[in-house]
């Protein structure tokens, strides 16, 4: 990923997408603009999830990567190119690729590194996305009792007033597992409507 620099700013193979996307997220509305690249070469299409695919996906292609570059807006176009080429360079040969693991072929010698799954961005065409963060859920929330009656700052129950799912505080803290927050929904939902029930 680059940023409006033309910079990298994760370490895109820190682990697998369902325990990165929130961190990766809030990372990108760090960045100037709140938006990045993600870059792709013609290796890697058929391991990309289907929101890649949808067909009102925006992306840019071409056939050479300083052609991807210049479509790539809002990007400083000569830092990008340093910036790919340096990871290109940096990227061990010797280990061998295998998307379902923790592979450990990483970058050698960049800031932030590349952990794992990485591979040279040199076989034609070329993808590049643009994203920014969403809002999945927020970390804070309404705090409750065990019976999902809401409390105020003062620990009272608010009468009437249950909350359950991605309302509630206190379940998670800068980052949660990939389908935790179903989890949370079903648990704690069940708690609120035994508790609203018994009310």
């Amino acid at each position: 990923m680059l940023n409006a620099h033309g910079a990298r700013f994760v370490d895109e193979g820190a682990n697998f997408r369902n325990y990165t996307y929130a961190q990766y997220g809030a990372a990108i509305l760090e960045q100037p603009g709140q938006f990045a690249w993600q870059v792709f070469d013609s290796k890697t299409y058929d391991l990309l999830y289907d929101e890649y695919r949808f067909k009102d996906a925006h992306f840019v292609k071409a056939d050479r990567l300083e052609d991807l570059i210049a479509q790539m807006s809002g990007v400083d176009q000569a830092a990008a190119s340093e910036t790919l080429a340096r990871y290109n360079a940096a990227v061990d040969q010797t280990t061998g690729f295998d998307p379902t693991v923790l592979d450990g072929k990483a970058t050698v010698g960049l800031n932030p590194p590349k952990s794992n799954w990485a591979q040279t961005l040199d076989q034609g065409p070329f993808n590049a996305y643009p994203v920014t963060g969403g809002i999945t859920f927020t970390y804070g929330g309404l705090k409750v009792d065990a019976e999902g009656r809401v409390l105020t700052g003062g620990g009272d129950h608010i009468k009437g007033l249950f909350a359950c799912g991605e309302i509630l505080g206190g379940v998670f803290y800068a980052g949660y597992p990939g389908g935790s927050g179903l989890t949370s929904g079903a648990v704690f939902g069940r708690r609120a409507g035994q508790g609203a029930a018994g009310s």
